[in-house]
């Protein structure tokens, strides 16, 4: 976590989440690795984390990069992970991953689901719960998955922040199932796909009860890192939210 960030001033309980799917660094490294330095945050979810070649291997790289450490993700890792500065890393107290069974009807379907969860003490006093997932393409299987989740955030107890690919909008049948839990803070003109003129907001970050959002946006370019070249870094924009706990 950045000093500004662990302050007196701010108590310790701000936390800048970042989630992004990486479509497997196959694109622009060098801008995905200076657009995460520049938005710093302090905890990065990861979708489509490397999962065929050496993904353990690569996964690590792309930690060092950029300064982080990998809470979940990996081998059987499912696409998923969790990146983490060293000063959130040592509020862990749990970390996992829960599979997700899907329906397979066709090549699309087969793309193993899941949720990767840490569970973390706040600087005093109070846990919170924060999440990566990527729904799939079908809406039977997205719906499933959000029961998942569901089930997941009514059982957690604290408050729950849950960010990742949804391939779907806020009308969709997963996002309305999990509307009464769990609510998207930024604008839905935010859009993020694809990435090189994006029309949907299909990614998003979302807050349970007893996260007080101070921004919530949709990451257009950094500070280094404009419109085009971020738009090569993956086919997805990354969501950016800023809480306090």
């Amino acid at each position: 976590m950045s000093a500004a960030r662990v302050g007196a001033g701010r108590g310790g309980r701000d936390l800048r989440i970042l989630s992004w799917n990486l479509w497997e660094l196959r694109g622009d490294l060098h801008a995905l690795i200076e657009a995460v330095e520049d938005l710093d945050p302090d905890l990065l979810l990861v979708q489509e984390a490397p999962r065929f070649v050496l993904p353990t291997t690569r996964l690590a790289w792309f930690a060092r990069r950029i300064g982080r450490r990998v809470l979940v993700g990996g081998l059987g890792g499912r696409g998923l992970a969790i990146l983490a500065t060293e000063d959130v890393a040592a509020q862990v107290i749990r970390r996992g991953m829960h599979p997700v069974a899907q329906s397979v009807t066709d090549l699309n379907s087969t793309y193993p689901r899941g949720v990767a969860a840490v569970r973390l003490s706040v600087p005093g006093g109070g846990e919170v719960v924060v999440s990566s997932l990527h729904f799939a393409l079908q809406e039977d299987n997205r719906r499933r998955h959000a029961e998942h989740v569901a089930a997941l955030v009514r059982g957690a107890g604290v408050p729950v922040i849950v960010g990742g690919d949804l391939n779907e909008t806020a009308d969709g049948a997963a996002r309305r199932l999990l509307d009464p839990l769990m609510r998207d803070p930024a604008a839905q003109s935010e859009h993020t796909f694809p990435a090189a003129g994006p029309v949907r907001r299909i990614d998003a970050i979302l807050a349970g009860e007893g996260v007080q959002v101070r921004d919530a946006r949709a990451v257009r370019s950094t500070a280094r890192v404009g419109e085009e070249r971020l738009s090569g870094a993956s086919d997805h924009l990354p969501t950016l939210l800023d809480v306090s706990l």
